[in-house]
């Protein structure tokens, strides 16, 4: 396979035109044998605990690829608001930070090629070292270098831009279901500082709601076995679901996030729905999104089971601290359940 970025092009035309999950799955899968055949460094640091989440390792991040809906609906999110961002912002290079870009930076290199070098400057950031040396042998090979301000093994928690620098777009795609385990959340609450006034942070907005289900028969991506299907497809079961917060460029910084929705009281007939989920709708840009199951990061997610509970009113609690997860606290016992 060809190693260009003239080849890389015509790899992302194929991105923007897919429109079904057949040519969805196979622009992605093309997309990801294209970066298999760079070099990559070894990876001595594998998985990174931070102090608010988990970055992934080099092998594991560059595997998001293949999360397909994903990968292409976040490149043509990326491409509209740079496009965007050219019209509004006219004269001057359209300056973008991508934070934990891995050993790849897919999100943004596949578009290089549709921009003159003179209209991006980019920077680049990840935690992994063997990840930004990887990413940096690929910049080289392809000759892209023009389009690079920066590149930086650093956490993207606690990243200060030099002598206050501000970005006209922001891109992080550090998460995983429910946004539990990856630290999206904490990596948002730094960045947004660093948004100027009309730029555009990608995701631009996640929501997070609450539903009662059996979680059994929950729809859900299923990529394992090289195959990629969505999983019971409709699910009678499940009950309205009902928002608990969104995350967005607007979200506060001085402290570390967390939420404690109001106490819950269970009805009497759960039977059917016994299970208490949350479930994730991410708005990567103004014509983008991925809905529930249609990515491995907008699976449901189950917390525990109303049987668990014992007909006490209980609480949601999701916090950010170490590693990002949700609980449950009982009325009875004031104790986290899970």
């Amino acid at each position: 396979m060809e190693q260009s970025l003239s080849y890389l092009k015509s790899l992302t035309q194929n991105i923007f035109d897919a429109s079904n999950q057949p040519t969805i799955l196979n622009a992605s899968n093309l997309l990801y044998q294209f970066y298999q055949e760079f070099d990559t460094f070894p990876d001595k640091q594998k998985d990174i605990h931070l102090l608010h989440g988990i970055a992934l390792s080099q092998e594991h991040a560059g595997d998001c690829i293949k999360d397909a809906k994903r990968t292409i609906h976040f490149i043509n999110g990326v491409f509209e608001v740079i496009t965007q961002s050219i019209q509004k912002f006219p004269n001057t290079p359209i300056r973008i930070l991508y934070a934990g870009c891995g050993p790849y930076a897919p999100l943004i290199l596949p578009l290089l090629a549709f921009f003159e070098s003179s209209q991006l400057a980019i920077t680049l950031i990840d935690i992994n070292q063997s990840s930004i040396k990887t990413l940096t042998g690929i910049i080289d090979q392809l000759d892209c270098q023009d389009y690079i301000e920066d590149i930086l093994v650093t956490d993207a928690i606690t990243y200060q831009p030099k002598n206050d620098y501000q970005f006209h777009i922001i891109l992080t795609e550090t998460m995983f279901h429910a946004l539990t385990e990856e630290p999206q959340v904490a990596i948002t609450q730094n960045l947004s500082q660093f948004l100027i006034p009309d730029g555009f942070f990608i995701p631009e907005r996640i929501t997070l709601s609450l539903g009662y289900s059996l979680f059994g028969k929950e729809p859900y991506l299923n990529q394992y076995n090289n195959t990629y299907i969505v999983k019971n497809e409709a699910n009678k079961n499940r009950v309205p679901l009902q928002p608990l917060f969104s995350i967005d460029r607007d979200i506060n910084s001085t402290q570390p996030f967390s939420f404690e929705s109001n106490w819950i009281t269970i009805t009497k007939d759960f039977q059917e729905a016994p299970d208490v989920c949350i479930y994730t709708f991410i708005k990567v840009s103004p014509s983008y999104h991925l809905a529930y199951e249609d990515s491995l990061i907008t699976n449901p997610f189950c917390i525990t089971s109303l049987y668990t509970i014992q007909n006490q009113p209980f609480k949601i609690k999701y916090q950010t601290t170490n590693v990002p997860s949700w609980n449950i606290i009982s009325y009875k016992s004031k104790q986290n359940l899970s």
